[in-house]
């Protein structure tokens, strides 16, 4: 639900203030759990320096933004990222007054009107008395869009309903140095950069095996099996599937191998120590990186 949530959140430009006129009061709860920074259930939005969001997926946007205005009546709370901004009014009482959601529209042909129907917001502090505050929050929305072309879509016009989630946290200037790197890496996980393993999809260069490619032919070669080891039929090889960590070794456990009879073969690999510690690790934005790498082993007839 959550990368569902994400994509359509990514995507849709809509921009709504909400009319209904009592969305309930913002809950102080001094002690979130889980912790803020290990919590990956809601999408992060944390001030720092804005990141342009066109070096990533082409979106004319902002990476990380985040603000707060008071006033001697309201607060303004806005997140902007992921292709969206969402714009908090709040009383002196802590009335959440109003929504105002903004994003993109696929709806080339036609146009979407949005309402945030529901909010639950949770802050761990009075936000008019502290500034270094987080917070919690869902949003119940629902989507109208309005199609231009009648006749092509059946005449019918379309209404989503969904729920987003999202926090945020502005920190003390002690804690911006690791909170950026903490929120990058968040980001990079929901723009589906990496998992939440730090293992990255597509780094811009993938691991190596150290020893050239001939080197890597003739350690694997040890470990040919007969097709009656196997499940397969017709395929010339199986592939063992592991990640390769920052210093340049496999990470055993992260070893897999599928269409074997038994797991006599996937043992022996990882015993073999040439080929767990002799790697150049993937690369990414001039860092070593975490990454995939799969390896044939051939099936002899």
């Amino acid at each position: 639900m959550k990368i569902m949530v994400y994509i359509i959140s990514g995507f849709i430009f809509f921009s709504c203030t909400s009319k209904k006129e009592n969305f309930g009061k913002i809950r102080i709860v001094e002690d979130f759990y889980p912790i803020y920074e290990n919590d990956d259930s809601y999408i992060p939005h944390d001030y720092f320096e804005e990141v342009d969001l066109q070096r990533y997926i082409g979106w004319p946007d902002t990476l990380l933004a985040l603000s707060l205005k008071r006033t001697n009546n309201h607060l303004i709370i806005t997140n902007k990222g992921h292709g969206h901004t969402i714009i908090f009014t709040i009383s002196k009482n802590l009335d959440i007054l109003n929504v105002e959601y903004r994003g993109y529209d696929v709806f080339q042909e036609g146009e979407s009107k949005s309402t945030v129907e529901k909010v639950i917001f949770y802050v761990n502090t009075n936000p008019f008395e502290c500034s270094h505050i987080k917070g919690y929050y869902t949003l119940q929305i629902r989507d109208d869009i309005f199609f231009a072309d009648k006749i092509r879509y059946d005449d019918r016009d379309t209404t989503m309903f969904y729920v987003y989630n999202g926090k945020f946290k502005f920190y003390s200037e002690e804690e911006k140095k690791n909170g950026r790197d903490w929120v990058i890496s968040q980001n990079e996980i929901m723009l589906g950069i990496k998992d939440s393993l730090d293992v990255f999809y597509s780094p811009d260069k993938f691991p190596e095996f150290a020893l050239g490619d001939d080197a890597l032919d003739q350690i694997l070669k040890q470990f040919e099996i007969k097709r009656s080891e196997t499940t397969i039929e017709t395929r010339k090889f199986v592939e063992v599937r592991m990640v390769i960590d920052v210093t340049g070794k496999v990470i055993p456990e992260s070893m897999t191998l599928e269409d074997m009879k038994s797991d006599e073969l996937i043992l022996k690999i990882k015993n073999c120590k040439p080929l767990l510690s002799n790697w150049k690790p993937a690369i990414y934005k001039d860092k070593p990186v975490k990454s995939k790498v799969n390896i044939p082993i051939k099936i002899k007839d």
